[in-house]
């Protein structure tokens, strides 16, 4: 049996996905699968954060439709007498309604510990009328700006 490798892909069936298939010089065939998702290349990296951070933009100018943020927020110093790690709140215009809307994807956290995070994602339906923004509330330090966190946010369109 021959098998024909070809640049031309046909339409996959409704509900199936196309697998791309690609030789090497050496005659090693591999096969892949286009991604559905798009990181948008815009996300936000922190670390060392010993304060809430205040509104910070993380696309300024959104195309209308679809995106998954995903968030990560770790304590990476203790405090020896108490600390809250910050909840994660975003902000964005909604597509289909054209309001404001904020939600928190995180929660605050009083572990004080160095195995004390909160981690999850969110699907929002994002409007082109405003940025999709991030901040930070509820940090708290026994001993003042001794916690420090490190933060970490990623976007995709979907």
């Amino acid at each position: 049996m021959s098998v024909n490798f070809s640049n031309t892909t046909p339409a996959a069936p409704s509900g199936s996905t196309n697998v791309t298939f690609q030789t090497d010089g050496s005659g090693n065939v591999s096969a892949y699968i286009t991604s559905a998702v798009e990181l948008t290349g815009n996300g936000f990296d922190g670390t060392l954060q010993s304060a809430d951070i205040s509104l910070t933009d993380l696309i300024t100018s959104p195309t209308d439709g679809l995106y998954r943020v995903t968030a990560y927020i770790i304590v990476t110093t203790v405090d020896g007498a108490s600390s809250t790690l910050p909840k994660i709140t975003l902000s964005w215009n909604d597509q289909d309604n054209g309001q404001a809307q904020t939600f928190d994807i995180t929660p605050t956290n009083s572990g004080n510990l160095l195995t004390t995070f909160e981690q999850s994602d969110a699907f929002l339906s994002i409007s082109s009328s405003g940025p999709l923004q991030f901040q930070t509330s509820g940090y708290a330090s026994g001993t003042p700006a001794t916690m420090q966190f490190a933060i970490h946010i990623r976007v995709e369109q979907l």
